[in-house]
């Protein structure tokens, strides 16, 4: 059975990881899974940017459910944190 590859994160200073673990743990998890989980969406992210047209982001928006809703909201609510634990 194959392994899954591993990536060692270098260049992080204490206060921020600090940070991260606080986050992963606010949100009930392991700081890997946080950080595969920022990875992910960033990865999505940036597929659908590559594949939606400028009309279609321009375009009139589409209802939103609560779920969905609810991920935007946290999603805000960590990148926000996240910037307000950097300036102190």
């Amino acid at each position: 059975m194959a392994t899954a590859p591993t990536i060692q994160l270098r260049g992080l200073r204490v206060k921020e990881m600090t940070a991260l673990t606080q986050e992963a743990k606010r949100l009930g998890m392991t700081p890997e899974r946080y950080l595969r989980q920022l990875v992910q969406e960033d990865l999505a992210l940036d597929r659908k940017v590559q594949t939606t047209s400028l009309a279609e982001i321009m375009g009139p928006p589409s209802p939103v459910d609560e779920a969905e809703f609810d991920r935007i909201v946290d999603l805000a609510r960590t990148r926000y944190h996240r910037l307000t634990n950097r300036k102190r």
